[in-house]
Parts: structure tokens; sequence; C-alpha cells
């Protein structure tokens, strides 16, 4: 089960800026680059807008290393994919960093990330929520046109995939940095049970359904849509920010034990490898 900061600086802390030009990455090393980026300032900030990108991080070098590997029938349509689909979330951040206008689903996950209760693992599903939800079928549909989407598939398949591995050997890496989110499980019995019913198998159904659905669509329509989309996703993370009162209480209990630095915290997910 798995499921971002703006704050002040510490007096004599040295911070490292790192500006991204906006616009789309072109391939996997480009987009490994912007993610580092995005890390490197985190951690000097202590932000922990950094763990989601740390995780995407360690998702897009097992995809590179598998596809230098072989293991993609089309290697250079994947990487396409993958950056398409990363400049989805890198646009939101640069967005963010800007007062730029982003995506509902997008902004929850960045102001949750300023505040210092949520656990580790609301923030990570709250990027995985808005970028899986909402920006993956976005992706899919922009990469297949407004042709059949079969020639893609294979590549929204694979990407899950990985991401799916990487999440759940992010799981020891939460034990490390969490050692009392098991009583998470302990919370099935609260009124919302948004935390801990988050699936990644409905969110990858959920994505390909927004991609078919938005695929025959252009200009205004697709734009409509895809606000449409936002729309629920933003509802479903604020439930997961905003779990209910008796979940919110055991998770405060599970979130006065995660004592790790975001630093170290991302440094971890960021190392993960299936």
């Amino acid at each position: 089960m798995l499921a971002l900061t703006r704050g002040p600086t510490a007096p004599g802390r040295v911070v490292v800026v790192v500006s991204r030009q906006h616009g789309a990455v072109e391939g996997f090393d480009d987009t490994i680059s912007a993610l580092e980026g995005i890390i490197a300032r985190c951690s000097a900030e202590g932000d922990r807008a950094g763990y989601f990108p740390a995780m995407y991080l360690a998702v897009t070098r097992t995809v590179q290393d598998r596809g230098a590997s072989g293991h993609f029938a089309e290697a250079a349509r994947m990487e396409r994919f993958v950056a398409r689909f990363a400049s989805r979330y890198l646009d939101a951040e640069a967005a963010w960093r800007r007062d730029g206008a982003i995506t509902r689903s997008w902004r929850v996950a960045f102001e949750t990330a300023e505040r210092w209760r949520p656990i580790i693992l609301q923030h990570l599903l709250l990027g995985i929520n808005a970028h899986i939800n909402l920006d993956l079928g976005v992706a899919a549909a922009e990469i297949g046109g407004t042709g059949p989407l079969d020639a893609v598939q294979a590549d929204f398949d694979a990407v899950n995939d990985v991401l799916g591995e990487l999440v759940e050997g992010s799981q020891a890496v939460l034990g490390q940095v969490s050692p009392w989110l098991g009583l998470v499980d302990r919370v099935g019995g609260a009124h919302d049970e948004a935390l801990i019913n988050f699936s990644l198998r409905r969110a990858r159904a959920q994505a390909w359904s927004v991609a078919v659905r938005l695929a025959p669509l252009t200009g205004d329509a697709r734009a409509g849509a895809i606000r449409s989309v936002d729309s629920s996703t933003a509802r479903l993370a604020g439930a997961i920010a905003h779990p209910g009162v008796g979940a919110s209480a055991l998770l405060l209990v599970v979130r006065s034990r995660e004592r790790a630095e975001p630093a170290r915290v991302m440094e971890l997910l960021a190392a993960v490898r299936t």
C-alpha cells in the first residue's frame, strides 16, 4: 500500500536555487536532470515537496535502464512517452514556484507539503494521485493524438508496471523513516478510508479511461474534459490530505515518530531499485 514546501529557510542555511525553463523535456537525460534539480533544492531547504520527485526519479532511472537493456520493443517511443508524461509534473512544479496557474489536484499536493502534520505516505500519495489519475491519461491522449491508442497502451502499461514495482520497493524505505506506519492499517474502520483504500491498480484503470475519453477530443472540448477529471482528482486529493477525524488522529501519532530529515527521506526514495 502506498499511497510539496516553499517555507522559510533557516538562518544561515545555504540554499541551492535551481531554475528550469518552461516547456517539455526531450528525453530521459533531461527528465532526470530536471528531477535531480528539484530534489537538490528541496534537500537543501528541507522541503517535503521533494518526496514525490525523489520516488519519481527512481522510476525514471529504472525505465531508462530497462530501455537500454532491450526491455521495450520501441525504446525511442517509450522515451518520448516518459518525457511527455514527466513534463506534466515538471511544468506544474515550475508554475507553482512562480505562482502560476496549475491544476487543482497538483495545488492540493503542493499546499499540503507546506504543512508539518501530513505523514510521508500522504505526500507520496498526493503526488501519485495527481500524476496518475490526471497526468498519465492526459499524456497518453496527447501522445496518441486523435487516433487509436493501441500503440500508446504498451508504453502506458510498461510505465505503470515500473511504477507499481517501485512503489512496492519504497515500502522498505517508509519502514525506515516512518517506523509506526503499520498503525495506518488499523484505520480501516474509520469513516473516511481514502488514504487506506488508495489503489494504484484503480488509478491505472482511471488513467486509461481518461486517455480513451480525451483521445477523440480537441480544443475546448478536450480542455473542458481535463478540467472535469482534475476536479474529481482534486476531491480525492482532499480526502487523502484530510482523511477524517479518526484517521487524522492516528496519523498524527505516526507523524510524531517520523524524525528523519527530509533530505534523508529523499535520498532513500531516489535510491530504490527493483
